[in-house]
């Protein structure tokens, strides 16, 4: 099976730490996210995944409208 990997620039991490930290803990989705930081939030999602792999915030699940729907707040470390 093919993998895809996706590369994150540090300027990107950068803007959605920002973001991250004006939210301050709320309950936001990415597309929030994403348009306060000015990407796309398909983007977004992968910028969060390397965020966290590289233990700069924590994702902490704040709803769950079912199985798949996960409403999440990120916190900084």
């Amino acid at each position: 099976m093919a993998q895809i990997n996706i590369t994150t620039t540090p300027d990107e991490q950068a803007k959605v730490l920002e973001v991250i930290k004006k939210l301050h803990g709320q309950s936001v989705p990415v597309t929030t996210i994403a348009s306060k930081a000015g990407l796309n939030p398909n983007r977004v999602r992968y910028i969060i995944a390397d965020l966290v792999e590289a233990n700069k915030i924590r994702r902490v699940p704040t709803k769950a409208f079912n199985a798949h729907y996960i409403r999440y707040k990120y916190e900084l470390l």
